[in-house]
């Protein structure tokens, strides 16, 4: 009995012996390892695999783009998944705390312990998975710092590369993964993810041909095909087989297409490798009958109900591969229908249907389907922008069409004798009650119908247009609204509840009505108040005068030459400019495009090689314009270049002197600043030479020979548009000699009524434009062309300056009134070639401004005031205009 006890004691005492960290003995070491890897390591570890369970489980993969190699959590899902990661942290951190044995001065001994760099590895993933990466880099540096002897260091450098993946420092990761490649003893595991690594690596750097070597690497290693689960081998066979497809070798990607489907993933890879092989499909020289015929079985398969509408766009995409224009149409058409979770492919659909459109010229429907496609588009799409350009450039253009048709057909009913009036008014009040006859007897019998039928999704077929059919009978019953509410969503997605919710473009509402009524009381419908039915609610907007004939013939004319723009400048479509100029005149030959038309057509019939017709116009320019710029051009072309040739020098002299200032070089750039203003005295860059004259002695001799200098180039040039900064400067100055002085004040905002109002005084033209060179630079070219083309006997003085940190301000003058100033910028803005390309006019704020206020502005740099100034102000100028 005595001997047991004793025994006992001493298993308790060898026990407490154990637990102590500060020893570094065998049996200390064995029972740390052991309950660090059982109680830490594993639990935490369970923890991260179930964090990660729920990320690939609510992972939504976009096949349409390139997948990446990893699946990481978006921020998102990452707050989703805070409560298991935050428990893998604290399970190896408790761990690390009570099981690393340490050295007298409390510092870790790494070489004690097995499984506490594996503790730290832990720390780090769950870290990463919480996309705190800063933290995660630590665990990981750490583990590789400290852990020299450990094989597991080789863990941390793979994580550590994932994570300066993630953060964007892709260029940290390669002394990494070369240290890894000239590794001789890596474990097969580590040995098997490698490549797998480098090609994510390559894939981040946009080197694609790197990244599918790696891949075909990775997949055809015999370790990595028994060491690797089918499921991840399938994903790396598909985006070989995605990343071949972009670098069109089309026999690779079949061929790991059809690998992915062997593998048997889950059943949406499955399918979209057989749409992919679809759209692989090369119709030259293989029969697309039995593809087709695959494809429509599949879109009659329940189990492909999600994905009927990619079904019918690859079967679109097949048709019109074989010029089948007419079938494509109707598949995408279908697409666009059986979309109703993907908002991606119904994008994608309404884009075909708006490129057809748009190649076929039928550019009406071709803005309808754009419109769509940005509604439906994703942001990140890379060609968003591009489909973006083309759908605001198709919506001027069918503006301006259905301008000139709305405007056609006020005038031919302002012209009918007031008994014609009267019986076509009347037929318009007989259509409207039989239209709303109809839309209410519909929206009864759905209403009665709607009970009986089975509550599913299919029952929404049976009820088309109930989103669309308004009356008080409809919104009594529950189910009819639901219906309605289904059938919406899938014609219009998800839409904000706001005014014009039809249009992506909410500034401009082009009336979706064919008929005259939608003309004809337009103002009424477009505020919402219900048309009576009488004579004098539809007669309230024809025109009774010849004054309003003529503002409506102007509104014609105007929309002509836009739309003549849009055709010869944005659509190249030279075809259709000529015959809207040609029309246009034809209609109106007094009109006062008829110049600008004129040269445009001449210049249009030189491009086209049509001598004949280039001579004809040539000739009317030279006859009836013979002192006009174009006739000045026409004789001789080398006008326009010489003037731009004097410009060139002087501005690329000056661009020489900001050069040296900006290196440093004050005194090179202050001799070139002197011999500029000796050379190029008459130049409008004199004051921008003086001003950098000044800044660079300021530089060599001081403080207080800047100030003079400055107050000398203030009093000289009061007006120039360098003057503002020159007096930011002097300010700054004075501050700096008595801070004393200056209390810190807060930020001020010139409200707009602080602007002066004065019509009859002297008037500049203000761009505020971004503060990019090559944005900047081409506008104040264009402004030259445009000058020099319209404007050739004037003289204006066009400089810029700084305008805030990201802003330049181009400063256009001198006009000697508002209303002068006036009529260039409105000039200004109609030419088609001031704003395009890279030039987009949303980038640019573009106003007339009186001379005084032009220095309120520079201080305040409130142009969002200024504006509502001008919008308020000016608009009474043009009312009296």
């Amino acid at each position: 009995m005595l001997v047991k006890r004793l025994l006992y004691f001493f298993c308790v005492s060898l026990l407490f012996v154990s637990c102590s960290t500060k020893k570094n003995a065998l049996v200390n070491r064995a029972y740390h390892n052991l309950t660090a890897r059982y109680n830490g390591y594993y639990y935490s570890g369970v923890a991260i695999d179930d964090g990660v369970y729920k990320i690939e489980k609510s992972n939504k993969e976009n096949f349409d783009k390139i997948l990446p190699i990893y699946i990481y959590p978006t921020p998102e899902q990452a707050k989703s998944t805070f409560p298991e990661f935050d428990k893998a942290i604290k399970k190896s951190s408790v761990c690390i705390q009570k099981h690393a044995i340490k050295d007298k001065k409390g510092g870790e001994i790494p070489s004690s312990g097995r499984w506490i760099d594996n503790n730290w590895i832990n720390i780090g993933i769950a870290h990463f998975y919480k996309r705190e990466f800063f933290s995660a880099i630590e665990s990981f540096e750490y583990v590789v710092r400290t852990y020299t002897k450990s094989d597991d260091k080789y863990t941390a450098m793979l994580w550590l590369i994932k994570a300066n993946n993630e953060i964007g420092a892709v260029s940290s990761s390669e002394p990494i993964l070369g240290l890894l490649k000239n590794e001789k003893h890596l474990k097969k595991r580590i040995k098997n993810e490698l490549p797998v690594v480098w090609a994510d690596y390559y894939m981040r750097r946009g080197q694609n041909t790197e990244a599918i070597a790696k891949l075909l690497e990775a997949t055809r290693n015999t370790s990595f095909i028994n060491g690797i689960p089918k499921k991840k081998r399938a994903r790396y066979s598909f985006i070989i087989a995605q990343l071949s497809e972009q670098s069109k070798d089309i026999k690779r990607a079949t061929k790991y297409y059809k690998k992915t489907i062997a593998l048997k993933p889950a059943y949406e890879m499955i399918f979209y490798s057989k749409i992919k092989l679809a759209r692989l499909l090369d119709v030259k020289r293989n029969n697309s009958e039995k593809t087709k015929k695959d494809l429509l079985k599949m879109a009659r398969e329940f189990k492909n109900s999600d994905y009927y509408d990619v079904i019918y766009y690859t079967l679109g995409e097949i048709e019109e591969k074989e010029r089948n224009i007419k079938q494509a149409v109707y598949y995408y058409k279908k697409s666009v229908q059986k979309s109703v979770n993907n908002s991606n492919q119904k994008a994608l659909s309404y884009l075909k249907l708006g490129e057809i459109n748009f190649d076929l010229t039928n550019y009406t429907s071709a803005e309808a389907y754009y419109d769509s496609t940005i509604v439906t588009l994703p942001k990140d799409h890379p060609e968003y922008n591009s489909i973006l350009a083309r759908k605001k450039t198709l919506e001027a253009l069918v503006g301006h069409i259905k301008t000139i048709s709305r405007e056609d057909s006020l005038q031919r009913i302002s012209k009918m004798s007031p008994k014609e009036q009267e019986a076509f008014i009347d037929n318009l009040i007989a259509a409207y009650v039989k239209e709303q006859e109809r839309k209410e007897k519909e929206a009864a019998a759905a209403a009665l119908l709607a009970p009986t039928l089975p509550n599913n999704s299919n029952s929404n077929n049976a009820l088309p247009g109930f989103a669309g059919n308004a009356s008080s009978f409809y919104f009594y019953n529950q189910t009819t609204i639901s219906f309605g509410l289904t059938d919406f969503q899938k014609k219009w997605g998800d839409r904000k509840l706001e005014d014009n919710w039809r249009r992506a473009n909410k500034a401009m509402t082009i009336e979706d009505s064919k008929d005259e009524i939608s003309d004809i009381g337009k103002t009424k419908l477009d505020s919402g108040i219900v048309p009576e039915k009488t004579r004098e609610f539809y007669s309230k907007n024809l025109y009774t005068n010849d004054s309003l004939i003529r503002k409506s013939n102007n509104r014609i004319i105007k929309a002509y030459y836009m739309m003549g723009s849009i055709y010869k400048e944005d659509l190249n479509n030279n075809r259709k400019a000529i015959a809207t100029f040609e029309e246009l005149n034809t209609r109106f030959p007094q009109n006062h495009y008829l110049l600008r038309t004129y040269y445009v057509l001449y210049r249009t019939y030189l491009a086209e090689k049509n001598t004949a017709k280039a001579d004809y116009y040539k000739d009317k320019i030279l006859t009836e314009f013979p002192d006009s710029e174009f006739a000045a051009l026409i004789k001789n072309p080398e006008i326009a270049a010489e003037i731009n040739a004097k410009n060139s020098e002087v501005e690329a002299y000056y661009e020489g002197v900001y050069d040296a200032y900006k290196r440093n070089n004050f005194s090179e750039s202050y001799s070139m600043a002197k011999e500029g203003i000796s050379k190029y005295g008459k130049s409008q860059l004199l004051p921008k030479f003086e001003f950098v004259r000044s800044m660079s002695l300021g530089k060599l001799k001081g403080i207080d020979t800047l100030e003079t200098n400055l107050k000398l180039l203030v009093a000289k040039y009061p007006k120039s548009d360098i003057t503002p900064l020159s007096e930011d400067i002097l300010l700054a100055i004075k501050k700096q000699k008595n801070p004393e002085a200056f209390k810190p004040k807060e930020e001020i905002v010139i409200p707009k009524d602080s602007f002066n109002l004065n019509f009859e005084g002297e008037h500049f033209i203000i761009a505020v434009t971004p503060d990019n060179p090559k944005i900047a630079d081409e506008f104040k070219t264009r402004i030259g062309n445009f000058n020099g083309t319209y404007y050739s006997e004037k003289s204006f003085n066009v400089s810029s300056s700084l305008f805030g940190s990201k802003k330049q301000l181009i400063v256009i003058k001198s006009f000697g009134d508002a209303k002068i100033a006036t009529e260039y910028y409105e000039n200004f803005n109609a030419d088609p070639d001031i704003f395009k390309g890279d030039v987009k006019r949303e980038l640019f704020s573009v106003f007339p401004i009186l001379s005084d206020n032009l220095p309120i502005l520079y201080k305040s740099k409130n142009i969002d005031g200024y504006e509502a100034f001008y919008m308020e102000s000016y608009k009474k100028l043009n009312s009296k205009n």
